[in-house]
């Protein structure tokens, strides 16, 4: 094996990709080092290696192979990298996902208190955790909601995982329940200064966690925790509350109400500035 072999079947790999960029953006590996791993000037630890070698679906055995004897075996069978996603990228065209895009979302990662009225439990108010991160050039979202304090209740947690982008005007977030996957949701919020991440507030439509799965409507209120927390304590301190609760502040109570004003000829949203 040359010393070089496996920075110049790297070349070759990267050669089926879209850009460097776009392969350090799914890898989630800083580009300036993987230029290094390009120059030969260093090689990935274990954990990079596996990474690399999983996103383009080839064996570390494979590309450490000598570069002509690995050419040759990427003809005939390509990596992963090249295999098209029709749909993923019609999604993306569809809501002009991009770089801009991500940019755009930056400020707004991080860890949120998220407030909303349930249907299924009336005179309540549910405060979930919900993360929003970056990972292979997209905005994930994981929601934890916690019914511990429900005795009835067969499952004390949902779960949910997806997928956030900016519009350029407002932040849409669509996530779907992990266990049963028959609660889908389609939040859309009023984005706040964009240095900075602040109060959050909109409409959240979707399907309930009620026997009847009806279809729901809620102003949701996102408060933002930050980028560091404590996750056992946050989870603690989230839950169903009364509506009256000292915990929820005035402010969460009357932006929570999914009540129309008089004049209102349909659910509007409202920004926290109405507050």
């Amino acid at each position: 094996m040359r010393p070089d072999n496996f920075t110049e079947n790297l070349h070759l790999l990267c050669s089926y990709s879209r850009s460097i960029s776009d392969v350090c953006e799914r890898l989630a590996i800083n580009r300036q080092q993987f230029h290094r791993y390009l120059n030969g000037q260093s090689r990935p630890s274990r954990r990079n290696m596996l990474k690399i070698c999983n996103h383009f679906g080839v064996e570390e055995h494979e590309v450490l192979m000598d570069p002509g004897s690995f050419r040759d075996l990427m003809a005939i069978r390509r990596p992963l990298e090249h295999e098209a996603d029709p749909f993923g990228e019609y999604v993306a065209k569809l809501y002009r996902i991009n770089p801009n895009n991500l940019k755009a979302m930056t400020p707004f990662t991080g860890y949120y208190h998220c407030y909303y009225r349930p249907i299924e439990f009336p005179g309540k108010i549910q405060c979930s955790l919900m993360r929003m991160h970056r990972e292979r050039g997209f905005i994930y979202v994981k929601n934890i909601e916690n019914y511990a304090s429900v005795k009835h209740r067969a499952r004390r947690t949902l779960k949910y995982t997806g997928i956030a982008f900016h519009t350029g005007e407002r932040i849409f977030v669509h996530e779907r329940e992990v266990n049963a996957g028959q609660m889908i949701w389609t939040t859309l919020l009023y984005p706040a200064l964009r240095d900075q991440a602040s109060v959050l507030t909109g409409l959240s439509l979707g399907i309930s966690s009620s026997a009847a799965r009806d279809i729901a409507c809620y102003h949701v209120v996102w408060e933002p925790l930050g980028e560091q927390i404590n996750i056992r304590e946050t989870l603690k301190s989230s839950g169903l509350f009364d509506v009256d609760d000292p915990a929820i502040s005035e402010e969460i109570r009357q932006a929570t109400v999914n009540v129309n004003k008089p004049g209102d000829h349909g659910f509007v949203g409202r920004s926290w500035s109405h507050f």
